[in-house]
């Protein structure tokens, strides 16, 4: 029954759905549900998903491509689960919750770092999973940051014991619990139990998993909202000095705040590790933005961010000749913070209209810094005002040929009234000077080029009227 016809015949054309084991932080991963779908029906799991839930894709080992593509929270992984839901007749939210895919708003949608490259499992859980119904997967294993089994206190295993070999997400020998390379059983293991410091990392990813996700602590702010409330918690300026705090680039935490981009997991825990809050329950929505403004305000309100009250026990440092406490900064960062503030208000006049757009490297003349420096502090802004200034420049090259015309019409009427032919040196003759000196002889060109149909038509007479008319020759 392994072949290609048995699947796309067209009594099989909807797969007969099966129950999703577990709930909570034990909740079955989707690579998981796929291969025990797979062999419920009989067929290889690399033959279902290369013919029927994510058609092209080539088979043999299934490995980390196909963690990243069902588990994860890519893009790739919203189409698998609109296919595995419509073809398996399962509800859309049953097939998300077994994924992170309840993450997509949140993460970089990329998930660098975030599902692991080889499979591993929990000798202890399959040895149960035996004797309650049948083995399989759970979604928290495939996480980089989960090494340890939350549950039973135990290291994850990532290897069989019996062959010492890594080991696919989905095997195209046998089914989940069995070792892809020697098929022998992989819940025969001597475990060892550690201690809860030891499995405080696990337990911290493990609770990104949706089925712990308690629904009535639901904040409504997304992370950049979060992120924004947090930063004008510093400042009335925001962005700079939150930026300045986590030592990290301006304009990348600026596309986080405004949505532009998503921050990766890996940036989200330096963030919220320097504001000391959980950053797995930011993540889950589990804290609100007032609750993280709350914890911090006593040692980082915009008061004390500012100016700070002297305190002798704080340690002392000379800058540039100043002495300075530890945390307080030097003039010239003051100076520094002061002259991005005073660019960052000169570019928000551009882009609101009320001073007049020019090149990127006119406006860094201007303000006495690089087109390289504008670019990497402020390049949403610097690519806004490039999309202004190109659209200012269409609308004088628009007028520039308006005015040119009207000139060239005039001449050709008065060429036309002597009874002479329209070559460029008669109607040349009739141009001004300083015309010669704001255009280019193949803009005149080509304009004479264009009008002089316009001299055997109906349309002429008016369009030369109105045209003397702008130029003041007729009232």
């Amino acid at each position: 029954m392994h072949h290609e016809g048995y699947l796309r015949s067209a009594a099989r054309s909807t797969l007969r759905p099966i129950a999703i084991k577990g709930e909570g932080e034990n909740i079955e991963s989707l690579t998981s549900y796929v291969g025990r779908l797979a062999w419920h029906h009989s067929v290889k799991p690399s033959l279902l998903i290369g013919s029927l839930l994510d058609p092209g894709k080539s088979p043999g080992f299934l490995n980390h491509e196909i963690a990243t593509s069902f588990n994860s929270l890519t893009p790739k992984t919203v189409t698998i689960i609109e296919s595995i839901s419509t073809r398996a007749g399962l509800a859309h939210h049953l097939v998300a919750a077994m994924t992170f895919v309840h993450l997509y708003d949140q993460i970089d949608h990329s998930a660098r770092g975030f599902i692991r490259k080889n499979k591993q499992w929990c000798p202890v859980c399959y040895h149960d999973d035996r004797s309650n119904g049948g083995q399989y997967d759970r979604l928290a294993w495939s996480l980089q940051g989960v090494s340890h089994c939350v549950k039973h206190r135990c290291k994850l295993r990532d290897y069989c014991q019996h062959c010492l070999k890594a080991q696919p997400y989905l095997s195209t020998k046998c089914e989940i619990g069995f070792c892809h390379h020697c098929e022998q059983s992989l819940s025969e293991s001597a475990l060892s139990k550690r201690s809860d410091a030891d499995c405080k990392e696990s337990e911290v990813y493990s609770s990104l998993v949706l089925g712990i996700f308690d629904q009535t602590l639901v904040a409504e702010e997304s992370l950049e909202s979060v992120l924004r409330q947090i930063a004008y918690m510093f400042s009335a300026e925001g962005i700079p000095r939150f930026a300045e705090f986590l030592k990290m680039d301006r304009h990348c935490v600026e596309c986080w705040m405004t949505g532009e981009t998503k921050p990766t997991l890996k940036s989200v825990q330096r963030v919220f590790g320097k504001l000391k809050v959980p950053w797995a329950d930011v993540v889950m929505k589990r804290v609100s933005a007032s609750e993280i403004i709350e914890s911090n305000k006593r040692s980082r309100s915009k008061i004390q961010w500012a100016r700070r009250e002297p305190d002798p026990e704080r340690g002392l440092r000379v800058v540039d000749g100043e002495l300075l406490y530890d945390d307080q900064p030097c003039a010239r960062k003051v100076r520094s913070v002061a002259a991005i503030e005073r660019i960052d208000r000169y570019l928000d006049r551009i882009i609101s209209g009320k001073v007049m757009p020019h090149s990127r490297a006119k406006i860094a003349a201007l303000l006495g810094v690089s087109s390289g420096y504008l670019e990497s502090m402020f390049g949403r802004k610097v690519k806004i005002i490039s999309e202004i200034y190109k659209k200012h420049l269409d609308v004088l090259s628009v007028v520039r040929s308006e005015r040119l015309k009207d000139e060239i019409y005039v001449s050709l009427q008065m060429v036309y009234e002597d009874g002479e032919a329209p070559t460029w040196s008669n109607v040349g003759a009739y141009l001004s000077k300083d015309l010669h000196k704001r255009f280019s002889m193949a803009e005149m060109a080509r304009i004479r080029k264009e009008a002089i149909p316009d001299v055997f038509s109906g349309k002429y007479q008016e369009s030369v009227q109105r045209a003397k008319r702008k130029v003041g020759l007729v009232q």
